[in-house]
């Protein structure tokens, strides 16, 4: 299940750098929205599935506002990639705070019935374990089937390869990295429902501290590749749910860091990618 909701929150992340060769550090705070707006909806509508929808529309426009207002813009400006780097940190920590202004700092609740575990072959499981898990193997099908059989999926792919070739071919970039960002962001907002569902609680910080993690999975799996992505998030996050059990979870973000150590000096544009440069370059 760990592994399931990583793999959609790094696969999100990746497709808004592979359109923009940004690594957007507010990406967490699109999960973190995500979550706080299924809080609002399941509350007054009582329904998981209004909820799950409502994060999904919160983080696609969130992610749209990130891209419209801070990193297209200081592309169009030619900036260099490091200060947009930092500009998405000072917004991360901008969008923390708003959300402590309106919902406070304290963690709160956000727990769904999930009845009795039952068991399935050596594992117990939760009927919500297995609805995070066959949701987000759907929403990979979706995202395979417009990525690769679609002609926004063949732009896509143009942009994130060369954008300036594909800008001349006659692809709008610019409605493309606009289009991919919503996409990424519906997906990452998605992510953050279920992520707050599995946990229970969380607050305006959650989705930074689920990032750090989601920047491991992304980098081991090949920034940029979304399907690499996902392979390198199910590695990360069934390794970190080992370390948690047989170590301590407290343990788990330090773990991370260390794959993330040793993967940019032993394969440093990803497990799955035959290539010597950095994918910071």
């Amino acid at each position: 299940m760990t592994a399931a909701i990583l793999s959609l929150s790094a696969v999100a992340f990746t497709l808004e750098y592979a359109v923009t060769n940004v690594a957007n550090l507010s990406h967490g705070e699109i999960l973190t929205v995500g979550a706080y707006a299924a809080l609002v909806v399941h509350q007054r509508t009582g329904s998981a599935l209004a909820a799950a929808l409502a994060a999904a529309a919160a983080g696609g426009l969130l992610a749209l506002a990130m891209h419209a207002a801070v990193v297209d813009r200081f592309i169009r400006r030619g900036t260099p990639t490091l200060v947009i780097f930092i500009a998405t940190l000072g917004l991360s920590f901008v969008i923390q705070n708003l959300l402590v202004i309106r919902f406070g700092a304290a963690n709160v609740a956000y727990t769904i019935p999930s009845g009795a575990p039952f068991e399935l072959g050596p594992f117990l499981w939760t009927a919500v374990d297995l609805e995070i898990i066959v949701s987000a193997l759907a929403i990979t099908a979706v995202l395979y089937l417009i990525i690769s059989h679609t002609k926004f999926g063949k732009a896509l792919r143009a942009v994130s390869q060369n954008r300036e070739l594909a800008r001349v071919s006659g692809i709008n970039a610019d409605v493309v990295a606009s289009a991919t960002w919503f996409l990424a962001g519906l997906v990452a907002g998605y992510a953050g429902f279920i992520l707050a569902e599995s946990v229970g609680t969380f607050n305006p910080s959650f989705g930074f501290g689920f990032f750090l993690i989601t920047l491991t999975a992304a980098v081991a799996g090949g920034l940029g590749r979304a399907f690499s992505t996902m392979v390198g998030a199910i590695i990360v996050g069934i390794a970190l749910e080992f370390v948690g059990g047989y170590v301590s979870a407290g343990y788990n973000l330090a773990f991370a860091f260390a794959i993330l150590a040793v993967v940019i000096l032993v394969r440093p544009r990803g497990l799955f990618v035959n290539a010597r440069r950095s994918v910071f370059e």
